[in-house]
């Protein structure tokens, strides 16, 4: 990478590599909050070198959590609110979802006012939802996103019976109250739960282990991160990946794998880790509403295959970093492929075609998912330059570049 690290060069090059991918960010601030809420101590291992992940166990501390480094993890040694300091507290809780949708309602189990000071877009999305169930819950919250965004006070009145949270933007906010929840009598009442459903899978099997009680967890590859080499692969070349030796089901994104598969992409997955390997690609129908943080490397992939793809039910993608419905239709104007998008029902067709060799350049908001995808099209349609906020990769694969190159 040069020395500006918002912008980044990329060079056009069949991919044939050996390599890594980091552990999964969805599972790690789950587990985190789990931990938070444990009476023993908890050991989590590989944990990711991700933003979200970093800023999560960064506010963790500042509210009280004794968070100590082990040779191959950490461990989580005290539990919250038992630790809460006597102290009103300021957190700065940079931009990630899970990090914000997770820590907001772990907080409120405490009886301290916290004011929670996000990044970028994470000012502007979804969050009312979860606002009115912890009004429900007797939480004092203020919530201006033009000024100082979101204040906070507990406790959580565990009177309360159930909660209903409206689940039709987002899987998240039942994921965080159930989280905070867990050892509470309260029940929690999923309510339009429609999309991203394996998201909500692995928050309940992530639940049922914490309660066995298993005082260990061992974070696993992330299939997000996987899909960006694993689709490079798919259309240049080929990769074997050795951190990767079975597919973690509970993760919505290890669809990818079923899905290059159908495209007519070779897999195989044994000891040694999974491998894939460029063949003739096959067009797909498919409804993105369960994976959607896949679907924009899905997109990439469908350019260069063979025939007509459609990708549907895809408003999901509208409540992310940006809005990436909106902006993957300009990542495809911008490498001059054959598409068209219905906005009513927010789906996405694709004319498959060999890529053409033109030098790009390309401006991608501040969203990790539209930089590495750019970075996809550039290497195969000629390579060129990302004009900035290359850095924001480090969100959820921080040696990203490195990888791949």
């Amino acid at each position: 990478m040069n020395s500006n690290p918002s912008t980044f060069s990329v060079e056009t090059f069949s991919f044939d590599k050996t390599i890594e991918v980091p552990s999964s960010k969805s599972y790690a601030n789950r587990v985190l909050i789990l931990a938070a809420l444990a009476i023993e101590p908890v050991k989590i291992k590989n944990l990711p070198l991700s933003s979200d992940v970093i800023t999560m166990m960064k506010c963790l501390s500042q509210v009280g959590l004794i968070i100590e480094k082990d040779e191959d993890g950490i461990i989580v040694k005290n539990s919250f609110p038992e630790c809460e300091k006597d102290v009103d507290l300021k957190l700065e809780t940079g931009d990630g979802g899970t990090t914000n949708r997770f820590l907001i309602p772990l907080l409120a189990r405490g009886s301290k006012s916290y004011e929670i000071i996000p990044e970028g877009h994470m000012r502007d999305r979804p969050m009312e939802a979860l606002f009115h169930a912890l009004r429900e819950l007797r939480v004092d919250v203020d919530f201006n996103s033009a000024t100082s965004w979101l204040k906070l006070q507990g406790p959580i009145d565990q009177t309360v019976q159930k909660v209903g949270i409206d689940c039709s933007q987002t899987t998240q906010f039942l994921t965080g109250l159930s989280l905070a929840l867990i050892d509470t009598e309260i029940l929690v009442e999923p309510e339009n739960l429609t999309v991203s459903l394996p998201y909500w899978e692995l928050t309940k099997d992530l639940i049922g282990k914490f309660k066995n009680p298993i005082t260990e967890f061992t974070n696993p590859v992330d299939f997000s991160s996987l899909s960006y080499p694993l689709a490079l692969a798919a259309v240049t070349g080929k990769c074997l990946v050795t951190n990767c030796v079975e597919i973690d089901k509970n993760q919505a994104d290890s669809k990818f794998i079923e899905i290059l598969e159908q495209m007519g992409v070779t897999i195989q997955i044994n000891k040694n880790g999974l491998t894939c390997e460029r063949n003739k690609l096959r067009a797909i129908d498919f409804d993105g509403s369960q994976c959607p943080d896949v679907i924009p490397t899905l997109l990439y992939v469908c350019s260069f295959a063979e025939g007509v793809s459609t990708i549907s039910n895809l408003e999901v993608l509208t409540h992310k970093e940006c809005d990436r419905f909106a902006e993957m239709i300009k990542i495809l104007e911008a490498f001059s492929i054959n598409y068209e998008a219905n906005l009513q029902d927010y789906s996405i067709t694709i004319t498959g075609a060999p890529a053409k060799k033109i030098k790009t350049t390309y401006l991608p908001p501040a969203d990790h998912r539209m930089v590495m995808v750019t970075y996809l099209f550039m290497r195969t349609t000629g390579g060129g330059e990302i004009l900035g906020n290359a850095h924001h990769v480090a969100k959820s694969f921080a040696n990203f570049y490195e990888v791949m190159t």
